[in-house]
């Protein structure tokens, strides 16, 4: 069992305090957006390895049987194959989505043999693996996730008025079907350069009584990105509000954005983004279009399943699977297992050794250390991978 020390990553829409209030170190000012523990090459935890800390990464391809064990290693690879994040969002993260499997695999070979740099700013496939991820809330969260109906969204145009939303509106009946109607619309939203011009319109009607949940959320877009053309993609999107605990799952080309809040994210371990807006980063239109799903599509909440002192989140990934302790003690079969601290106190035991930890606080518990217990007068998230089906 080693102690993990997360990796930090700072963008502008992140907080200057609560990643520094949850992690127990004295802010600087500037803004903290995610801290990573995983073993994602790109910045992988540290591992307290014998009075020294090395990267997560390292320490699994030293002995991937020990770290990850056979089952693991036979269905994923011999690299741990979820990354768990704590993300803090002081103002919206960019409109985004991500690659199935194959699409990865495609994006990252083309890119590679076009001789884009891997650390490029205009590089879209950062890794060939597909991202599939979790969201659940530490605190309030507000998201906007999967599309509106054509009719919902035409409905809003037309309290914007004015001949380019009537254009989008247009759109929306192109091809004579919903998929292809959003995806014409979505083309039109970042492609015109006339769209901007809505974003006025769209603060002033997000401010009325009674407007919708996604205008608000447009509305609350443009307060942070003005004249992004990301704020009409908003508009056509669903908006999620999420108390503590409740979870939101985003599935391969699903379009989606975090608006804020705090919360804990488990993904499949990779870093490949298409943007759509609300960013100052690289938006490849071509490769939006080409993964995003245009069908309408609420909001997907996984299944909780309810144990004694744990919560169970079910999604269909087989990178990943979460659970939540709170205020009790569960056991778990070997695998290799992050445990984080989210709240009060916690305590990881295996047949070997035992660590207390702190909020903030996290481990990582190797294959080999067999079955564990977690225990907890607070909330600890236990993130691993699910025993293959079939």
């Amino acid at each position: 069992m080693y102690l993990l020390r997360p990796a930090l990553r700072r963008y502008d829409w992140g907080s200057p305090d609560a990643l520094p209030a949850f992690l127990g170190f004295e802010s600087d000012g500037q803004p903290y957006a995610e801290a990573w523990w995983g073993a994602h090459s790109a910045s992988p935890a540290m591992a307290h390895v014998a009075d020294d800390w090395h990267g997560l990464d390292t320490v699994i391809a030293d002995d991937p049987v020990v770290a990850l064990g056979p089952e693991v290693i036979a269905a994923h690879g011999e690299s741990l194959p979820y990354l768990l994040k704590v993300l803090a969002i002081a103002r919206p993260l960019s409109i985004q989505v991500h690659p199935s499997a194959e699409e990865a695999r495609q994006g990252f070979a083309r890119e590679d043999a076009e001789g884009v740099p891997r650390d490029a700013p205009q590089r879209v496939f950062r890794d060939t693996s597909r991202k599939p991820e979790m969201v659940v809330a530490i605190t309030p969260m507000v998201l906007l996730s999967g599309l509106r109906p054509g009719a919902l969204i035409a409905a809003d145009l037309a309290r914007l008025g004015g001949s380019v939303a009537a254009r989008l509106s247009s759109l929306l009946s192109t091809g004579g079907t919903e998929p292809l109607g959003l995806a014409a619309f979505l083309k039109g939203a970042l492609t015109d350069p006339e769209v901007t011009g809505l974003i006025p319109s769209v603060v002033r009607e997000g401010a009325k009584e009674g407007a919708t949940p996604s205008m608000v959320a447009a509305a609350t877009a443009a307060a942070s990105f003005p004249h992004d053309p990301g704020v009409i993609v908003a508009l056509a999107m669903n908006v999620v509000s999420l108390d503590p605990c409740d979870a939101c799952f985003t599935p391969d080309d699903t379009v989606h954005s975090y608006l804020s809040g705090v919360g804990l994210e488990i993904m499949a371990n990779s870093d490949n983004v298409i943007r759509a807006g609300l960013t100052t980063k690289h938006i490849d239109v071509p490769a939006l279009l080409q993964v995003v799903r245009t069908t309408p599509s609420e909001a997907t909440r996984p299944r909780e399943t309810r144990d004694g002192a744990c919560i169970m989140y079910g999604v269909p990934a087989g990178e990943f699977q979460l659970t939540v302790v709170s205020n009790g003690s569960d056991s778990f079969d070997p695998g290799p297992t992050i445990a984080l601290v989210l709240e009060g106190e916690g305590s990881v035991r295996t047949r070997a050794d035992e660590t207390t930890l702190g909020r903030g606080e996290a481990v990582f518990v190797p294959h080999a250390d067999g079955e564990f217990t977690v225990s907890t007068s607070g909330r600890v998230a236990v993130a691993r991978v699910p025993r293959p089906t079939g």
